[in-house]
């Protein structure tokens, strides 16, 4: 059980899913902001308080996920980012681009494994008070 609401941003074009997703994620705890758009997660990640997690689509229009993911470790080196693809050829890639934390999780999304992998970045990033 989470003590504190970890923030998520949750980034994906595809607006049945990240409904969906944002329900699951708010039903265990987390709280969630959505963007359906790479260029306006961008926006976001820079105008306000940074996430402490961001889970993001690889493919997008305008603005992948992988800019998205650059773009939130430049403001924060240490956030936990899982990345959500329907291409798992590109799976070694994008964990050689953004190491050392990036969760790569390939579709349909295996919802506990990626809910297990955000408590445990939590358990490592979210004890330094």
């Amino acid at each position: 059980m989470l003590s504190v609401k970890r923030r998520v941003l949750l980034v994906d074009d595809d607006a049945r899913t990240v409904r969906l997703l944002a329900r699951l994620l708010t039903e265990d705890g987390f709280e969630v902001e959505v963007s359906t758009d790479g260029a306006h997660a961008l926006a976001r990640l820079s105008a306000g308080a940074a996430p402490d997690v961001l889970i993001t689509d690889l493919r997008m229009p305008h603005v992948d996920g992988l800019e998205v993911a650059r773009h939130a470790r430049s403001l924060n080196p240490s956030i936990p980012v899982f990345i959500v693809t329907g291409y798992p050829e590109m799976i070694s890639r994008i964990e050689d681009v953004l190491p050392p934390i990036a969760h790569v999780f390939p579709k349909p999304l295996a919802y506990p494994e990626l809910t297990a992998a955000m408590r445990s970045a939590g358990e490592h990033h979210g004890s330094n008070s």
